[in-house]
């Protein structure tokens, strides 16, 4: 049996029109100008921002729950800076993300998403470090989505890639999942996870670190990277997740 040839492009783009490919997140007919989403979802995902009374220092949108920041702030990083609370959309992104094999697709979610953020929050950082995964589950899932997730954010904000630095900080312990752990039961899993190698100090110190991850949840991982770059001689560390659970 011969080769089955190539449809012509007119072919495809014909197809296309027909059949038009679909929505990861809703299935519906994905926007042209989107390889993942159809305008609906996009447009769900700005509102989800746009509604978003997020407190300037944890994130957290006042409007659905009340933060403690001005009465008490127990954590080592300067702040956070949340995209998206983590509502059904989100929580789709990122289920196809982390359990779908769709790295590319953290990364796009970074690229669209940079515009909306404040610039100033970014602002004079040095490095971007995604929250390292274990070498073991790095291995199974194939990559770090908080690294794909950096990447397009890197893109989006117009910044260097060379910024974006995976070699700094590394994750030792293979804490599992900690989905159904509360702060403080995080907190006592990832005591010795995170590490920085003794030779990458002189280059850290004194510099301002935005740490990138997914989700935040109660922040105890973030809480466990930071200590150790301050550790390590980092001069701030601020935090940026794509959603806040």
């Amino acid at each position: 049996m011969g080769k089955q040839k190539t449809p012509l492009p007119f072919l495809r783009r014909l197809e296309d029109f027909f059949i038009p490919s679909m929505c990861i997140i809703c299935d519906g007919a994905r926007d042209r100008d989107d390889n993942w989403f159809c305008q609906i979802c996009v447009d769900a995902l700005a509102v989800n921002y746009s509604r978003r009374d997020a407190c300037p220092r944890c994130s957290q949108n006042r409007r659905k729950r009340e933060c403690a920041c001005e009465l008490a702030w127990d954590y080592p990083f300067e702040k956070v800076l949340s995209a998206y609370d983590y509502d059904d959309t989100v929580s789709a992104i990122v289920h196809h993300i982390k359990y779908k094999g769709k790295s590319q697709l953290a990364y796009h979610i970074g690229f669209i998403t940079a515009p909306l953020l404040p610039r100033e929050f970014f602002s004079e950082i040095n490095f971007y470090i995604p929250v390292p995964l274990h070498k073991a589950r790095a291995q199974r899932r194939g990559y770090n989505q908080a690294e794909y997730f950096a990447r397009g954010l890197l893109r989006g904000l117009g910044h260097d890639l060379k910024m974006l630095r995976t070699d700094l900080l590394a994750r030792v312990k293979n804490t599992g999942t900690q989905t159904k752990l509360d702060k403080d039961e995080r907190l006592k899993n990832l005591d010795g996870a995170f590490t920085v190698s003794p030779g990458n100090i002189i280059e850290m110190t004194g510099k301002r670190v935005a740490l990138v991850d997914d989700v935040m949840t109660t922040g105890a991982t973030a809480e466990a990277c930071t200590e150790e770059l301050l550790r390590a001689g980092c001069a701030s560390v601020r935090v940026v997740s794509l959603g806040k659970r």
